[in-house]
């Protein structure tokens, strides 16, 4: 009997978009990457909109449609099965709605913004329609949004309304009226106008998601190049924990010649303790999601070796080190419309030590995370892991508790004085249209 040696790769990006290239199948693929997101091998913001994004783009490659309904209706059910997946990643979502957006653009440069708008409005018709025993086993776009949410949420603005807007000075002008997909009186063709596609706009559409994903693969890089403006020389920052995104900024400021200043690094929660300590070490990620991580490590000069002075402290030491920083700088796993941030757990408690102090708060979050949703309910947000190991001798004690973890932290935009986003440096006050002109909306979701 032979043994043989089996290698055991687990699931994760860059898997994923090998099986893409290799093994890409337009039903199979999606049940596999729907497997993928329930099991979390793929998760935070970034891989997931990647994954997301290659997918959409062999999806609408491989589908062959004759008019734009029948495109709108693919792509909306492909919004609804993986957001079901994944409720609480909401960069899943904001992809699907950026290849909407994606097909309303080209459909109106091609004339066809008529027929974008009825698909539309046929799909929302069908989701206010009573459901039958026929229509009861398709997954509908209303899934989708209460799934997004969490549960039992009152039903958000229609898709529809999201992306009904007839011209570019509608998003621009505050006095416009805005109109919802429910009042909004039915778009019918113009006369003389067939309902399919005079012209194939897949090519274009195809081309604008592959820009796309150019955007999100260089979204760090992007925000990183304000590095040298957002740190002034000799300038004092603190950070929660060292996420990759801070870290290639403080690289980039760190560059600059003669370009001197301290980083005070808050090691934070058990959570990312580990990780933090790596990146403050220059030992790379110890995520398994970033696969070059050892190679980018083996290739760069650590902040200490670029002349930065770094102090690690305990979470306990923030209000003692607060009042001698210029700013702190925090990494957002998702921004929501309003201006709240959702973050690392424990992060909360430096935003609230930095506005006791009036220490501005400059959040960095790439296109991807600019979610266009408000809430009343931030618990919605926040995602909950394994309780931590505890030992004692007492396991009946043990037995009668409960020890929440919660992953992230929810951070109003009281807290926030800025964000650098991979198109620019927006105040808070102005986060809200930025937010709203990436989807083609007028106004945010309210989950």
């Amino acid at each position: 009997m032979t043994s043989q040696m089996v290698d055991i790769h687990t699931p994760g990006l860059k898997w994923w978009l090998t099986h893409l290239e290799t093994e890409f199948h337009s039903t199979d693929s999606v049940d596999r990457y729907i497997d993928v997101l329930k099991r979390r091998s793929i998760r935070n913001p970034t891989p997931a909109a990647v994954g997301t994004a290659q997918l959409c783009l062999r999806l609408i490659g491989s589908h062959k449609f004759t008019t734009i309904g029948n495109l709108v209706e693919y792509v909306l059910n492909i919004e609804a099965k993986l957001s079901t997946a994944r409720p609480k990643e909401m960069s899943i979502r904001n992809m699907v709605r950026r290849v909407l957006g994606i097909i309303r653009e080209e459909a109106e440069n091609n004339g066809q913004l008529a027929m974008f708008n009825a698909a539309m409005e046929a799909s929302e018709a069908r989701e206010e329609a009573p459901k039958t025993p026929s229509s009861a086993s398709r997954p509908t776009i209303l899934t989708s949004h209460a799934s997004f949410a969490g549960t039992n949420q009152a039903a958000m603005t229609s898709l529809f309304n999201i992306f009904n807007v007839h011209s570019p000075q509608v998003l621009s002008t505050a006095t416009t009226p805005l109109h919802s997909g429910v009042n909004t009186p039915v778009q019918h063709l113009p006369p003389g106008t067939s309902p399919h596609i005079t012209k194939d706009i897949k090519p274009a559409v195809m081309q604008d998601i592959r820009e796309l994903v150019d955007e999100l693969e260089s979204s760090d890089s992007a925000i990183a190049e304000f590095g040298p403006q957002l740190l002034p020389r000799n300038e004092i920052v603190m950070t929660y924990g060292l996420p990759p995104l801070i870290h290639k900024l403080l690289l980039k400021a760190a560059h600059k010649k003669d370009h001197d200043f301290t980083v005070v690094v808050v090691e934070g929660s058990p959570n990312i303790m580990k990780q933090t300590h790596a990146a403050f070490m220059n030992m790379g990620s110890l995520s398994d999601e970033d696969e070059e991580a050892e190679e980018q490590t083996a290739a760069r000069k650590s902040l200490q070796d670029r002349g930065v002075q770094m102090i690690l402290i305990p979470d306990s030491n923030i209000y003692n080190f607060i009042p001698r920083v210029n700013k702190v700088l925090l990494a957002a796993n998702y921004v929501l419309a309003d201006g709240s941030v959702v973050t690392t757990s424990g992060a909360l408690n430096l935003a609230r030590a930095a506005k006791a102090y009036s220490k501005p708060v400059v959040v960095l979050a790439g296109s991807h995370t600019l979610c266009p949703v408000t809430t009343y309910n931030p618990e919605n947000f926040v995602e909950y892991g394994p309780p931590p190991t505890i030992s004692s001798d007492d396991d009946d004690l043990l037995s009668m508790a409960d020890f929440p973890n919660p992953l992230q932290d929810f951070i109003k935009p009281d807290f926030v004085t800025m964000f650098v986003t991979n198109n620019g440096i927006n105040p808070k006050e102005t986060i809200n249209r930025t937010t709203l002109d990436l989807y083609h909306m007028t106004e945010p979701d309210l989950v």
